[in-house]
């Protein structure tokens, strides 16, 4: 049986992961627009010419970027996302939102849900589904995600909720997460998932929520492999979080420029003091799961050093 790999490719403040088993391939995330000619070029230069699905965790520009292209360019089998409603109450980059920023994701939504159409992609909305839980096998490893319902949408149209018809939330709290067993290691993909500690109940703690959920269910008490939350930044790797991971490898897809302004590396070291951390600013990243887990480093500087926004 092949082995499972995880390809991270190199991106900035932005998630595009491809996932390989059996010669079959499948996204998570897609990176941000301007990512396209690096990920097109890293798929032909592997041959890749069908995508068995891509599975979006939120919606946002730098997970979404390239699912248009992708699409139109290469033969994907299924698409997975959370239906989109509009009720952004900040952008992608944490700004006050306002109704051109709404108008211009709704182009870019239904210009997705179009190709998808046109090119008889399946379109598969896993809020839709009734279930608190969605399990994908691919090929015999299954990606179980979390938290799939529309949170915003709960919220916006809860009249008990204070925030009632109210566009008040990032979404960020939208967000999947995905947990893999493989081989008896643990993986981790936290795309956007926030561990906001908010009064609101419903979005207070939210990765660490997942966590305890992931620990209880399989009865584990650790993560091998940790793709962190929100590109490392954003307080989302709290220490109380990174002690409930204590995480072995970690992949950050963000640059040194802006994790300095957060206590990511030293709260992962506070978790366990052997860590490897892994930022995708330079290089990509091959993970293959096996007995063990081995890592190939893949040198070229990510798109967006090279426009010089280091």
């Amino acid at each position: 049986m092949d082995k499972l790999k995880i390809h991270f490719l190199n991106t900035i403040w932005s998630d595009a992961i491809i996932l390989e088993k059996n010669n079959h391939y499948a996204f998570i995330d897609t990176g941000s627009k301007f990512y396209y000619p690096m990920i097109q070029s890293y798929l032909d230069e592997h041959n890749i010419k069908k995508i068995d699905f891509i599975l979006l965790t939120h919606f946002h520009n730098d997970h979404y970027g390239n699912v248009t292209n992708i699409v139109r360019e290469y033969k994907v089998d299924k698409l997975y996302l959370k239906r989109y409603y509009g009720l952004d109450g900040t952008t992608s980059s944490g700004y006050n939102s306002n109704e051109e920023y709404i108008e211009n994701e709704f182009k870019n939504y239904y210009e997705i849900i179009d190709a998808c159409n046109v090119e008889s992609t399946n379109v598969i909305f896993i809020d839709e589904l009734g279930v608190d839980e969605f399990n994908i096998d691919f090929h015999d490893t299954m990606l179980e995600t979390y938290d799939i319902k529309n949170r915003l949408n709960d919220i916006y149209n809860n009249k008990e909720s204070v925030y009632y018809k109210q566009k008040k939330f990032n979404e960020n709290f939208n967000c999947l997460g995905i947990f893999i067993q493989e081989k008896s290691h643990n993986i981790f993909l936290g795309a956007d998932v926030t561990c906001s500690n908010t009064d609101i109940v419903e979005l207070k703690e939210l990765s660490y929520k997942m966590i305890k959920r992931i620990y209880e269910k399989h009865n584990i008490d650790y993560i091998d492999l940790y793709k962190s939350c929100h590109h490392g930044g954003g307080g989302t790797n709290t220490l109380k979080l990174c002690k409930l991971l204590k995480a072995k490898y970690v992949v950050i897809t963000n640059t040194d420029k802006w994790l300095d302004n957060y206590d990511t590396f030293n709260n992962l070291k506070a978790a366990n003091f052997n860590v490897e951390i892994f930022k995708t600013d330079y290089y990509k990243y091959v993970f293959e799961i096996s007995d063990d887990i081995s890592y190939k480093r893949i040198e070229e500087e990510s798109l967006f050093i090279t426009l010089g926004k280091k």
